[in-house]
């Protein structure tokens, strides 16, 4: 896939934002601004949208008030307007619908359903907002710098994962059932790092988790420090920890809608478009994390639906990950 992921049908570069249904804007806001650190760019009644302090795009987080918590999109940034144009064309081959659609602080954007019930959105253009990354009282919480990455749940990682690739995504990481080889995660990318969008292997689709940089250890335990003073010490759900997949240090947290936010140090940096994907297998648990507790049931079963898209029936509700034992 190294000619797809050097000449893709249009240009996607990154992943650009996440867009979430909450019951409480003011709760969710006071939780995103407070622990994470996250800095409110726009309100307009009951949508809100936020970025982290290294960030000049508008958001990279959009919060609106609705009656259940779901996933209304994941966003990713292409390079030029031209690409949504490829990109219309490009799913039209494929007879996947597409729709054109506003969003505050947004360019042209094109909206898709993937044939694995995932909602996507592409975008172009963002306004722009002052970066506050040396406006060091700015920084809250866990001190958010950048959204990095999301990871969503399927059941048929193979089939899903080939779509993205098809699209131009590069897999840096997968992880393989030790008694099958069947792929259960995949790591996938456009920008240079591992991962923009990771698959992983359950009953969806369903957004497991939504991930920002942070810059240092000291402001992960900073954010757990403050989900403390809140009284939401509980919801501190994993870590902090080691991921093997990635090598970042990591910790999650669950919003008040049970939203999956994680706080990651940087990854590792992926270069070479012809550098093989590493292959982990879920059979090694000491090396996928290879230090912090083992994940709670709820860690492993739980996720936010897509807005509108049933759970599938196929697969289990724990996602790839092995039991404790």
């Amino acid at each position: 896939m190294i000619d797809t992921y050097v000449s893709p049908p249009f240009r996607i570069t990154r992943l650009s934002h996440i867009a979430l249904q909450v019951r409480d804007l003011e709760a969710s806001l006071e939780f995103y601004q407070r622990l994470a650190g996250l800095i409110l760019s726009h309100r307009d009644g009951g949508t809100a949208c936020l970025r982290a302090v290294e960030e000049t795009s508008h958001h990279s987080l959009i919060l609106t008030q609705g009656d259940e918590p779901s996933c209304d999109v994941v966003g990713f940034r292409v390079l030029e307007d031209s690409d949504l144009d490829a990109a219309e064309a490009y799913f039209a081959g494929l007879d996947i619908a597409t729709v054109w659609r506003d969003r505050p602080g947004q360019g042209r954007i094109l909206g898709v359903t993937l044939p694995s019930g995932i909602l996507i959105e592409l975008t172009a253009r963002m306004d722009r907002l002052p970066r506050l990354l040396t406006e060091y009282s700015a920084r809250k919480g866990g001190g958010a710098l950048r959204l990095d990455h999301c990871q969503v749940i399927v059941p048929d990682v193979e089939a899903t994962g080939a779509t993205f690739l098809n699209m131009g995504f590069r897999a840096a990481e997968v992880i393989e059932q030790g008694d099958t080889g069947r792929r259960v995660g995949m790591f996938l990318h456009r920008k240079n790092n591992p991962h923009d969008i990771v698959l992983s292997m359950a009953a969806g689709p369903r957004l497991h988790h939504f991930a920002f940089i942070t810059p240092d250890l000291q402001s992960m335990f900073r954010a757990c420090d403050i989900a403390g003073e809140m009284g939401i010490g509980n919801e501190v759900e994993r870590g902090p920890g080691r991921h093997g997949p990635g090598n970042s240090a990591f910790v999650y947290f669950r919003d008040p809608d049970g939203h999956r936010i994680e706080l990651i140090l940087p990854p590792m940096q992926i270069m070479d478009p012809d550098e093989p994907p590493k292959v982990w297998s879920n059979a090694d648990k000491h090396m996928v994390v290879p230090w912090g507790g083992p994940a709670s049931q709820r860690w492993r079963e739980e996720a936010t639906l897509f807005t509108g898209v049933p759970l599938s029936t196929d697969g289990d509700l724990a996602r790839w990950v092995a039991d404790s034992k």
